[in-house]
């Protein structure tokens, strides 16, 4: 596609996101109007309970939403880039299921989740989601090549395993406080959000793409195949494990602060290559730009199908990533 057409949906994704912050930021337990946005925005008074909310629970909450979309989707971007596969995203592949491992250990065993001012769980997801996803790619290698079908199915393997694993801490927990604090988190939400634990993910979004803004033209390639990327010179072992450590990272920050949330790194890249081609030079960032306004749909939607606390989120995204997931499976079998 032409950078006009580019730029186009950038404009549009762009308009889209301030939309659904503002719709999100009036809606809650009391409606919010524009007038006090503008006070709170311009002359932030924490003594006045409508901008405290405003400022403290629901901005936070919808930047969280809407980072969490876009590494999610960058994440799954990446994936299908690396294994050359559009089924694949962080959950088939079992990154979030050992980013979401790594957190239960520290909600589970840990008797405080804050050492030298560094907030553990992340850190903890990182580590577990880079674990499952080396041993994934590792069932999946065969005399040096990936393999798509015992990537997927070691994914889904290890996956569970890690799941298995942390429901085992969960129901083990020693308090009643802690199996809460689990149970809620792994039901995927948005209610931890805060000003303090958003530089997480922001930083990691933001690493990532200014990363492969220099590596754009290797990873286009990449997507047409791996025999053609070598041939074109790309260095294709090495650009793997940049792509394997980067969606680990994305994956493991937004996982232990939101839990777990399916389907958007299965769905947004293939919306993405469906406007803008399989080689665009924008597509990573349309991507990021079009998780983060669907994540923060869905958080509204849930907002509103039970207000005011909403339904978990991971259920709204499923709802529209199952019948996504198995029309990716009804089109590949014909």
């Amino acid at each position: 596609m032409k950078n006009g057409q580019a730029g186009l949906w950038l404009l549009l994704g762009s308009g889209a996101l301030l939309g659904l912050l503002l719709l999100g930021l009036r809606v809650g337990s009391f409606a919010i109007d524009f007038d006090l946005m503008r006070r709170a925005m311009l002359h932030y008074d924490p003594t006045e309970p409508a901008q405290l909310v405003l400022v403290q629970l629901r901005l936070p909450r919808l930047l969280l939403a809407v980072l969490a979309g876009a590494g999610l989707a960058v994440s799954g971007y990446l994936m299908q880039a690396m294994v050359n596969n559009s089924l694949a995203d962080p959950y088939l592949l079992g990154t979030a299921s050992g980013a979401g491992l790594g957190a239960v250990l520290c909600f589970a065993l840990l008797p405080t989740l804050t050492w030298a001012g560094i907030y553990l769980p992340p850190v903890a997801a990182l580590l577990g989601a880079l674990g499952t996803t080396l041993v994934v790619v590792a069932l999946g290698m065969d005399r040096g090549q990936l393999r798509p079908a015992p990537l997927l199915l070691g994914g889904i393997a290890v996956g569970s395993l890690a799941t298995a694993i942390g429901g085992l801490l969960t129901f083990l927990s020693d308090t009643p406080d802690k199996l809460r604090t689990v149970t809620f988190w792994a039901m995927g939400s948005f209610e931890r959000a805060g000003w303090n634990l958003l530089p997480y993910p922001a930083l990691a979004l933001a690493g990532t793409l200014g990363l492969f803004a220099f590596l754009q033209k290797d990873l286009a390639i990449l997507l047409l195949g791996e025999e053609r990327a070598e041939a074109l010179g790309v260095p294709v072992a090495r650009l793997r494990w940049i792509l394997i450590v980067s969606a680990s990272v994305l994956t493991g920050c937004v996982v232990a602060l939101c839990g777990p949330i399916g389907f958007v790194g299965l769905m947004m890249p293939h919306v993405t290559r469906w406007l803008l081609g399989v080689t665009g030079r924008w597509n990573l960032l349309v991507c990021a730009l079009l998780g983060g306004c669907f994540l923060l749909a869905c958080d509204l939607l849930a907002r509103l199908l039970y207000p005011p606390a909403g339904v978990p989120v991971g259920i709204v995204t499923a709802l529209f990533g199952v019948p996504f997931f198995v029309y990716l499976l009804r089109k590949k079998g014909t």
